[in-house]
């Protein structure tokens, strides 16, 4: 989906990561000093945006508070990468007959029909080649298939390109979040972990096995979910409702549940049963697709999660979703592979900014058609 831009020039060595979120705009850009990564820059900026905004208008305010923080900063890199998820791409992990590559580039389209919800006319289809394999005795390649809805891409690249940048790569969330975890949060040898970016409007599930994705789905439980919930609960509306979830946390032990009932803390226990819920119907829609992965006759279950995103600042989010897993659950410091860390970032933003930090540490290696 982006080789236009990949074969348009060499590697640059810098590239703005621009994660455009529904609730912010998260940018990370790092720069190597003498072959050591630093941080060149981040940034953080909400979006309020009103409902009855037009799509157009949409895309033109996000456009310009890029293009005013890059200004405001000083930032010359001129190369992005930005990201989609949802229901605007598909990923799909096929085997498909044994093909040299050349002759899967022009087949592409014909293989991967089948698989893919949309119009084939309508997506812009990208592919990798995991390994070889059999089936039958036939011979197969596993494939990992990607096809974004064309104006979903288009879209990003119009708002990359307004803002003054050059869309070098239009990636994947849960890609860019792999990306990230390469650095962030090394692997052990054998093991499978599942990677929750929890946004507001979306979470982005991976399962990463040996190095490789095995599993990619995007699940419409998230930080929207999270505000209904608790303005039903306490009868207010959902901006409310979002302010309040930053202040209070779900509650896991006795005694936190003691104490919020012996200080009459009536906030507190709606907010904390409220949140519950919302994670136990997360648990579920996440243990589907656990099930799914072991179904496939793998050596492993998930030995931890890593959670990353807006949502991972719920307090005791990490702990609550560990008990339901029986695994370790850890929240990414997305930068915690720099040698120097910045001081400068709150760390309730640091979650969030791991999208855009995968994007940031792209190079153009991986996206062919």
């Amino acid at each position: 989906m982006s080789s236009n831009f990949i074969k348009k020039i060499f590697p640059p060595k810098d590239i703005i990561g621009v994660d455009i979120g529904n609730y912010a705009v998260k940018i990370i850009c790092f720069t190597e000093v003498k072959k050591v990564l630093k941080l060149k820059d981040w940034g953080y900026i909400p979006l309020a945006i009103k409902p009855d905004t037009t799509p157009e208008e949409k895309k033109a305010i996000i456009s310009d508070e890029i293009r005013n923080y890059l200004k405001k900063k000083n930032i010359q890199a001129k190369h992005a990468a930005a990201s989609i998820s949802g229901n605007a791409v598909i990923v799909r992990y096929v085997k498909l007959p044994k093909l040299s590559r050349k002759e899967l580039d022009l087949t592409i389209n014909v293989e991967a029909e089948p698989f893919i919800p949309f119009d084939i006319k309508d997506v812009n289809l990208t592919y990798s080649i995991l390994n070889e394999s059999s089936e039958d005795g036939d011979p197969k390649i596993e494939t990992v298939l990607v096809a974004a809805k064309r104006d979903a891409v288009q879209d990003k690249i119009d708002i990359i390109s307004d803002a003054g940048l050059d869309p070098l790569i239009i990636d994947v969330d849960s890609f860019a979040l792999e990306t990230l975890y390469d650095r962030a949060a090394p692997r052990e040898d054998n093991s499978s972990v599942l990677m929750l970016n929890i946004g507001q409007k979306v979470t982005n599930l991976s399962i990463v096995s040996s190095g490789v994705t095995r599993v990619v789905r995007d699940i419409f439980i998230a930080g929207a979910t999270f505000d209904k919930a608790i303005a039903k609960a306490m009868k207010i509306d959902p901006a409310a409702a979002d302010n309040l979830k930053k202040d209070r946390s779900v509650m896991v032990s006795d005694e936190d549940k003691e104490a919020a009932i012996e200080s009459f803390d009536r906030d507190a226990i709606i907010v904390s049963k409220a949140a519950a819920g919302v994670l136990k119907d997360l648990y579920t829609e996440v243990s589907r697709s656990i099930d799914f992965y072991l179904s496939q006759g793998v050596d492993h279950s998930i030995s931890r999660i890593i959670l990353s995103g807006g949502m991972s600042n719920l307090g005791n989010i990490n702990k609550f979703l560990s008990a339901e897993f029986k695994v370790p659950v850890e929240i990414v410091n997305p930068l915690s592979f720099l040698e120097e860390v910045p001081k400068n970032i709150p760390n309730d933003v640091l979650p969030a900014l791991a999208v855009a930090a995968g994007l940031a540490l792209r190079k153009m290696k991986d996206w062919e058609e």
